[in-house]
């Protein structure tokens, strides 16, 4: 895997002389132009690892990595100035989320699986990308895909001559301000990279980068570390020191070096081992948008949740009461507020399961997004981050103590 990974890599970068192309044509990992017509043919990796499988022969690894290079490297889309390529990863939650929509809409024992399934799925998959470090844009395709086909069912199966054109107006209006945010949060997410040395320092004669040895190293960073943190706890340092920067740069005649890029970073800049560079403000990398949450888009962030959480209950509750029985809670302003009363028979026609079934799979999300919203307001109302919280609730190295000591009873 890791050869098929790194030929993968070395080919996307190969890609960068696409002049003279049309829009079929590409620039292939063999550095030969190809047209996209011809994407199925010529692939003996892939004929000798299906000969193997028919014939229950060993599958060469070798056979296996190219092929899965090949594979990916002809997944490609028509685009000006050459075919882009399409990420398999970034194109799975397009096949897998209407399968698991359509068949979560035959029963309610069927959506009560499909929908426990997809917690341990994503649970699951989140543990392997944080244990492998590993930066993948199925999450947010994930996302992108949910929201396309909310949006779709929403529009075209709820029966739209129930619910109030103010109403579907204001769904509409969280929704795209929801996704702007999160636009705004991406684009905003370089800004917080550290490439660059900082401050004033040169880098030959930073103390200690080449000749305390790795050991000394990690010594001297957690007893800096500990200073900073007692620091911080006792004076209350805040946010005021950011105007002075280069001045706090220095504590105790040190700058602040990351052990792992080699350079002097900014006050409260940690870093990312998966977006490879030191994050200003460093909070969590979101594997949901594929970056890093930091000082430049924290704010953004924040609200897009807030918008998200909005339009997923509001469209949530609509839903409900257009395929369920509803009951009046009480009239706002002359607005009636509806909530669901009775839906045993939503599974009698396909239309209104498939409807339930996206209601409870925008309830599933939401509450997700509670736990996350209200985590993050319980930090900010600490002035303290993720990352730093976890730092000062595990001192020492003795992150998951409890699960670790029953892990070793149970070895």
């Amino acid at each position: 895997m890791s050869n098929f990974i790194a030929a993968a890599e070395e080919a996307e970068r190969g890609e960068k002389d696409t002049r003279g192309l049309c829009c079929c044509e590409y620039i292939g990992h063999d550095r030969k132009r190809f047209h996209i017509l011809g994407c199925c043919c010529n692939c003996e990796d892939f004929d000798l690892v299906c000969t193997s499988f028919i014939f229950c022969k060993p599958i060469d690894k070798r056979n296996l990595d190219n092929m899965l290079i090949a594979f990916q490297d002809r997944l490609r889309l028509p685009w000006r100035g050459g075919a882009k390529r399409i990420s398999p990863a970034a194109l799975a939650p397009a096949l897998i989320i209407p399968l698991m929509i359509c068949l979560a809409a035959l029963n309610a024992k069927t959506a009560i699986v499909m929908m426990l399934t997809l917690i341990g799925f994503t649970c699951w998959g989140l543990q392997v990308a944080e244990r492998t470090a590993t930066k993948t844009s199925f999450f947010r395709s994930w996302v992108v895909f949910s929201v396309c086909y909310m949006a779709i069912i929403f529009e075209s199966a709820v029966p739209l001559l129930e619910l109030l054109p103010e109403e579907n107006y204001l769904l509409l209006s969280l929704s795209i301000g929801a996704l702007y945010m999160l636009y705004r949060v991406q684009k905003l997410a370089s800004l917080d990279l550290v490439t660059t040395q900082y401050g004033n320092t040169p880098r030959d004669e930073l103390p200690g980068i080449t000749e305390a040895s790795s050991g000394e190293e990690q010594a001297e960073q957690q007893a800096h570390e500990a200073v900073t943190l007692m620091a911080d706890t006792v004076l209350g340092i805040e946010d005021d020191e950011e105007e002075n920067e280069d001045a706090g740069l220095m504590q105790h005649s040190q700058p602040n070096i990351c052990e792992i890029c080699r350079k002097v970073t900014p006050r409260r800049a940690y870093h990312c081992v998966i977006c490879g560079s030191c994050v200003k403000r460093r909070s969590h990398h979101s594997f949901w948008l594929n970056c890093c949450i930091g000082e430049s888009n924290y704010r953004c962030y924040l609200l897009a949740l807030v918008l998200s959480e909005c339009a997923l209950l509001l469209g949530a509750n609509l839903t409900l009461t257009a395929v369920c029985h509803p009951f009046l809670v009480v009239r706002l302003l002359g607005i009636p507020l509806l909530l669901p009363d009775d839906c045993s028979e939503v599974f009698e026609d396909f239309e209104l399961g498939i409807s339930f079934v996206v209601a409870a799979y925008a309830l599933l999300i939401s509450g997700f997004i509670t736990f996350v919203l209200l985590r993050q307001l319980f930090l900010w109302w600490r002035g303290t981050t993720l990352h730093e919280y976890k730092r000062i609730s595990t001192p020492n190295g003795n992150r998951n103590r409890v699960w670790s000591n029953w892990r070793a009873i149970l070895k």
